[in-house]
């Protein structure tokens, strides 16, 4: 079967422009991939065409927005979710223009679609005291429970992605002070983030339990599993939440959030550091964000960190020697008869 022009286009987008050109991470390619599935599966079911006749001139700006309604009626995605999608179609849409120049037109309309806008919600995130109760929770007499306690704790001090904690191998660790871990964000992106003391002994323990200090297995991963395998999403999610729920039926005199997904980690981590009063530059480059826009909208949490971090941020403009305003009788005088 001869190839379409839209088959060989996603296929150069997915396999060369976006690894080779663009280096964005494995995760960003499965999901850009995940949405072009969903969009095959939207075509062939309700437009009737099978994807192997599909071409770039079936890519129309009606079809992309009765596909993006279908997520949200017949899939009942979020706008998160569905704005996500969108993404993945204007920057397919961006590359397609430039190798098929004949759709120049219709992909402006497409790269016209406006991104839905939602509410904006709290950061969910646990304060120092929840985060203590989480901590107290593994048995640390057991293997299986000091691993688990050291997991959590790097997992917190580094502020890593979950993705970033499961990529972790034994020599992107350093002992020595200043103790640090290196972490591969998105696009293959690395940071060394500094350890706390506590945490580099953590560290320290359990890397000697599991001879992971010893030459020959610096190339291994830093957690794994019972089966000695990189963790997955899935167990990440599984011994948090198992903690969690032995922190809320231990301490039921806090206000738990209803459930702990690994990225609050994250965000704790972020907020802790803003209510220490450490500068937003810094925690941009922590986290391993590419612009201080992203790190902005942690400011918004609560509305006294904003006026802290704006005070710190801004001089005092005004002299303290400034004469009141009421002592000032020639322009209250003035804004008097202004309007007579």
């Amino acid at each position: 079967m001869k190839q379409t022009d839209f088959a060989k286009t996603l296929t150069q987008y997915l396999t060369d422009f976006l690894p080779g050109q663009r280096n964005v991470s494995p995760n960003t390619i499965k999901s850009y991939r995940d949405t072009f599935k969903q969009y095959l599966m939207f075509m062939q079911a309700e437009q009737q065409i099978r994807p192997e006749r599909i071409s770039l001139a079936s890519l129309t700006v009606l079809s992309i927005k009765d596909f993006l309604h279908w997520l949200e009626t017949s899939k009942n995605v979020g706008i998160s979710t569905r704005n996500q999608r969108l993404a993945a179609i204007h920057s397919f849409f961006r590359y397609a223009q430039t190798e098929n120049p004949e759709i120049l037109f219709e992909s402006q309309k497409i790269l016209g679609i406006p991104f839905k806008k939602r509410q904006q919600q709290t950061i969910p995130h646990l304060s120092m005291n929840q985060l203590a109760c989480l901590l107290e929770q593994p048995n640390a007499s057991t293997k299986k429970g000091r691993r688990d306690l050291t997991l959590m704790s790097v997992f917190y001090d580094t502020a890593a992605r979950v993705q970033e904690l499961i990529d972790l191998k034994a020599y992107d660790v350093r002992l020595v002070p200043p103790a640090t871990i290196t972490l591969t964000g998105k696009g293959n992106k690395k940071r060394n983030v500094p350890i706390m003391a506590k945490t580099r002994s953590l560290l320290e323990g359990y890397m000697a339990e599991n001879h992971l200090l010893e030459n020959g297995h610096q190339q291994n991963h830093l957690f794994h599993n019972s089966r000695y395998q990189a963790f997955t999403r899935p167990g990440i999610t599984y011994i948090l939440d198992k903690y969690f729920k032995q922190a809320k039926l231990g301490h039921t005199n806090e206000v738990f959030p209803d459930r702990l997904h690994p990225h609050m980690l994250r965000h704790s981590k972020a907020l802790h550091l803003l209510e220490s009063g450490v500068n937003l530059i810094y925690i941009r480059d922590f986290l391993g964000h590419v612009s201080a826009t992203t790190t902005e909208r942690y400011l918004k949490f609560d509305t006294e960190l904003k006026r802290k971090a704006l005070e710190a941020a801004y001089p005092q403009v005004v002299s303290r020697d400034a004469p009141a305003w009421e002592e000032n009788v020639d322009i209250l005088r003035w804004l008097q008869n202004l309007c007579h």
